[in-house]
């Protein structure tokens, strides 16, 4: 049994995406720089020292295996049924095939390999449940919202358009990363419901269910609130460029004060 497995959410079409495209397209095979979004996410984990990774594939799925071949296991989501749904989909594939299974979105590709280990690690040293990651932004609009109890530890995850006023003051959100206890998930995935408005089941719905549970969650924030960027429209895409392209210049300056000129005779 692996110690680690990732499954990457990459099933949905990405309607903003293709706005005004004659052949759409699967929103992750969408190119960021020089290679697809999809490529990104799963380059960044194996970065991170996991192997074994699913991807969770839908809308023109064909597009996403011809890419990688052998190289991950698929995960087909038939209907797309929400982000509980397509992780209950990979369930058969990993069950039984790794201690632990990160978790997050296909079209998430900026999160550091060195922010993803840092999570690994306290989640090794605090052995919780579930381990996440957290961001922090002046106005979080949109995204739901981490509470913390007393000790730090993660007590809810609030959508934002549930959240009262005093509790949209709150700037720590969620981007939608996860470490799950392998065994919890699996009992627990396919106990949520789609009782929303949606009619989808939601993964984040199974922090709700830990806590109700009383298991324990924790959380770090990202190293900058760039990691979080989610890939949603065209936008966003030439952001996520921009962010790349300044990450590789300052690594550049910064392996260049590493060997410094020699002083001249």
């Amino acid at each position: 049994m692996e110690k680690y497995a990732a499954l990457i959410l990459a099933a949905g079409k990405g309607t903003r995406m293709n706005e005004g495209t004659a052949s759409p397209i699967p929103k992750v095979m969408f190119f960021l720089n020089d290679k697809p979004i999809i490529r990104h996410s799963v380059d960044l984990i194996k970065d991170a020292g996991i192997e074994k990774v699913v991807l969770v594939v839908g809308y023109r799925k064909e597009l996403v295996e011809e890419y990688f071949g052998d190289e991950v296991i698929y995960a087909p989501q038939e209907q797309q049924l929400g982000t509980g749904h397509a992780v209950a989909c990979a369930k058969k594939f990993l069950q039984g095939q790794a201690e632990s299974v990160i978790i997050f979105y296909g079209d998430n590709p900026l999160y550091k390999p060195e922010t993803i280990r840092k999570l690994v690690d306290i989640y090794e040293k605090e052995g919780p449940t579930v381990a996440m990651l957290s961001a922090f932004s002046d106005d979080p609009s949109g995204y739901g919202r981490v509470f913390r109890d007393k000790s730090g530890d993660v007590k809810a995850i609030i959508e934002h358009k549930d959240c009262n006023q005093k509790q949209l003051e709150n700037h720590e959100w969620n981007p939608g990363f996860y470490i799950f206890n392998s065994e919890w998930l699996w009992d627990n995935i396919e106990k949520l419901e789609n009782d929303n408005s949606q009619h989808e089941f939601y993964l984040t719905d199974m922090i709700e269910k830990a806590c109700e549970q009383g298991k324990r969650i924790i959380a770090i924030p990202v190293s900058e609130e760039s990691e979080a960027l989610g890939i949603n429209n065209p936008s966003q895409l030439s952001e996520a460029e921009l962010i790349i392209k300044e990450r590789s210049k300052r690594g550049s300056n910064e392996r260049g004060k590493q060997f410094p000129e020699s002083p001249r005779a």
